[in-house]
């Protein structure tokens, strides 16, 4: 259990579920995407404040998550999409992972795999780079604010979490007009 969470850290989590179900019901989808990503919003939200109190994304989470990822690639059809997402994800965190001697958790993997599911190759890709496009700027802001230190750690969790988020309601979009410009 992650522990009691104050008022004020429980409304604004209300609130950035709130504005995440805004922005996916503007997004093009169908009915059933709709659904789909309602639940992959809430669990996006609840691995993000996890990992942001704790420092840690926790098997239970990415293996809900990849198992609802697994049922709903199953049912819409899309699985060798997904597993191809979920071996790009794991592959590329985990290669950075080396890269970085650790700098990035073995959570951040199973949860890029866990995601890389939900949203395709094509979407983890994106999600990845949202991600950390987001955490860099992040980190400069608070660099620069003299808020973080050289050595402080940030909980990569959250960014993760905003780029798999941004990739699923405007992923399609970023793609069409990609491909426009080849």
């Amino acid at each position: 259990m992650v522990g009691y969470l104050p008022l004020r850290a429980r409304i604004i989590i209300a609130l950035l579920l709130v504005l995440m179900l805004l922005g996916l019901s503007m997004a093009d989808l169908d009915r059933l995407e709709l659904v789909r990503g309602g639940l992959f919003c809430v669990l996006l939200l609840v691995m993000a404040v996890i990992d942001f109190r704790t420092g840690l994304l926790p098997d239970r989470g990415n293996l809900c998550l990849a198992g609802l990822g697994l049922m709903m690639a199953g049912v819409m059809g899309e699985a060798q999409d997904a597993l191809l997402g979920a071996l790009l994800g794991a592959a590329l965190l985990f290669a950075l992972r080396t890269l970085s001697r650790g700098g990035i958790g073995l959570g951040d993997v199973k949860y890029a795999a866990a995601f890389g599911i939900w949203l395709g190759w094509q979407g983890t890709l994106l999600a990845l780079a949202l991600a950390f496009a987001l955490g860099a700027c992040l980190a400069l802001v608070l660099l620069g604010m003299g808020c973080l230190g050289r050595r402080d750690r940030l909980a990569f969790g959250p960014f993760l979490s905003a780029g798999a988020y941004l990739s699923y309601i405007g992923g399609a979009a970023f793609w069409s007009a990609y491909e426009v410009l080849l």
